[in-house]
């Protein structure tokens, strides 16, 4: 047993536990933070041994041009690079080389720029009661292939099946946004804003949390190295952990506590990351999609002379579908489909690729996924989530950010942001 008693111990040291513990720590509390990776960033993790460029095999994205991240790039002295996604989106039908949206068919042009119209239009429905957002738009009047080009636009993004994703969620989050519509990329990559925002924390890695001895008289953190005692203690990890009961609790959290954890689901999140030896799109490439398994493209390299990475990003059933086969297959797969949505004829990509990778969170035993969401009438499940227990136990993290853009890196520190303001700074 380590005698010291801390004032905060923050369990994780992804986005949300390291924007705790830099408010904490700068405001002079005596803090640790416990990891159990051998590494920062949670879901954020940036690789710099793929390509000449940082590329990232989890978080991508500023999402907003308000988004809080901007002013943490600032002062770490990064800089971002614009990515008009959904300005400069690419469809591609039955197997067809992806196009413009301004170039497609009427019909389907229409099909694509409706969804679009009548998800925006959310939150002056308000559908009661909660219904999930395929019943919504089915309400709507679309049919089931439109529901197809729905699933790929507006519910793989969410890392979720169309038909589980809440209205009421939706339009919380909506009415919450404060962040902007606009992306952006880290020029450095997460990786660098995280080293900067960590630096001099108080750190454990290497560390697993087996149990959480919790009381009125404050907590002891038991690891796989030692025990450790706090005053207060904010929980950063997914969701998904604290559903498994990977980490103990003594006593039980509260009937309220472990429902609102049980009404959250978490599918899995898989990226294909191909590096070639020269880029063979054109440069104005940003986003394509269609409705195969590999169905979300995007080139990491935008805005960036001569890199030849593009990646695919599946999530629910395509990601597990991916996920199932045997890498090189899931790999080889996603190079078919490439092909097609680039109209490249019959030019091996095989051969053209000097490295290529699948990442599938849904392995990573300290994520068990991608980003959480809730499943109709469970959108009162997200304030409680970040609720705290007692004045003991506090929590964070993407699935908490009921006041903000969950499924978001500045959203997760947003989270970190009012968990150590609850702990009294």
């Amino acid at each position: 047993m380590n005698e010291r008693v801390y004032d905060v111990i923050i369990i994780g040291a992804g986005a949300a536990g390291l924007a705790a513990g830099r408010k904490l720590y700068d405001a002079g509390k005596d803090i640790l933070i416990i990891e159990s990776r051998d590494r920062i960033g949670g879901r954020i993790h940036t690789t710099y041994d793929f390509n000449d460029i940082p590329t990232e095999l989890g978080a991508e994205f500023i999402h907003g041009e308000n988004a809080v991240t901007h002013e943490l790039v600032k002062q770490a002295g990064l800089h971002v690079i614009p990515v008009d996604r959904y300005g400069k989106l690419r469809w591609a039908q039955y197997s067809r080389p992806a196009l413009p949206v301004s170039e497609l068919p009427p019909q389907l042009r229409a099909t694509i720029t409706g969804l679009f119209m009548h998800y925006q239009a959310l939150p002056k429905d308000a559908p009661i009661p909660d219904i999930s957002l395929a019943q919504y738009l089915r309400q709507k009047g679309w049919d089931e292939e439109a529901l197809k080009v729905a699933d790929i636009l507006l519910a793989q993004t969410c890392c979720a099946p169309l038909d589980s994703l809440s209205c009421a969620d939706l339009i919380r989050e909506m009415r919450a946004d404060h962040a902007g519509k606009q992306e952006f990329r880290i020029k450095e990559g997460y990786g660098e804003l995280l080293k900067w925002y960590s630096r001099d924390l108080p750190m454990l890695l290497n560390t697993a949390v087996r149990d959480v001895n919790w009381g009125d008289d404050g907590v002891t953190v038991v690891t796989t190295r030692e025990d450790y005692r706090a005053r207060r203690c904010i929980i950063t990890v997914p969701v998904s952990i604290l559903a498994r009961g990977t980490i103990r609790f003594n006593p039980p959290l509260s009937s309220e506590k472990q429902q609102a954890i049980g009404a959250f689901r978490t599918e899995a999140a898989t990226k294909l990351i191909y590096r070639f030896r020269e880029p063979f799109w054109d440069s104005d490439l940003t986003f394509m999609c269609h409705t195969g398994l590999a169905a979300r493209w995007w080139t990491p390299g935008y805005g960036r002379e001569g890199v030849a990475v593009i990646a695919c990003f599946a999530t629910a059933e395509k990601a597990r579908i991916l996920d199932e086969q045997e890498e090189n297959r899931a790999l080889t797969w996603g190079l078919t489909e490439l092909n097609w949505l680039l109209g490249m004829g019959e030019r091996d990509l095989r051969k053209l690729a000097i490295d290529s990778r699948r990442v599938s969170w849904a392995f990573d035993a300290y994520a068990r996924g991608g980003y959480a969401h809730l499943p109709p009438g469970q959108a009162a499940a997200r304030p409680v989530l970040a609720r705290p227990e007692h004045d003991t136990l506090f929590f964070a993290g993407e699935a908490t950010a009921y006041d903000s853009n969950p499924q978001t890196v500045h959203g997760a520190i947003e989270s970190g942001w009012r968990a150590a303001s609850e702990c009294g700074v």
